[in-house]
């Protein structure tokens, strides 16, 4: 193993990250425990045009964690070209109201929008 990824600590491990669903991440990996179990963070750095972002993984979603140097890791982020989740959010509108009314005035019948 190459000397550089060999010493680096915890807080400086640099890797690529392959989980469930055959996703790939590569950036610098820590623990996060801010939300009461142990995850997995990863901060993706940024590449070309594409903001640096973090995911934070469960661990048993993680299959391969592949220790390597900040410029492999740099370098594998460039080809994985992984987007951040973006959020999206839909025109507000009322829904339609639906009436149950029958032709011959009934309170039941067919439904008309």
């Amino acid at each position: 193993m190459n000397e550089e990824v060999k010493e680096a600590g915890p807080q400086d491990l640099w890797a690529i990250v392959e989980v469930m669903g055959h996703a790939q991440y590569a950036g610098r990996v820590s623990e996060y425990t801010g939300l009461g179990v142990p995850l997995v963070r990863v901060e993706v750095p940024a590449v070309g045009n594409q903001p640096a972002f973090e995911k934070l993984l469960g661990a048993s979603s993680i299959f391969r964690v592949t220790p390597c140097t900040e410029e492999a890791a740099r370098r594998a982020a460039e080809g994985l070209r992984v987007r951040p989740l973006s959020m999206v959010a839909l025109p507000s509108r009322e829904p339609g109201r639906l009436s149950f009314a029958a032709e011959d005035g009934e309170e039941w019948g067919r439904c008309k929008a």
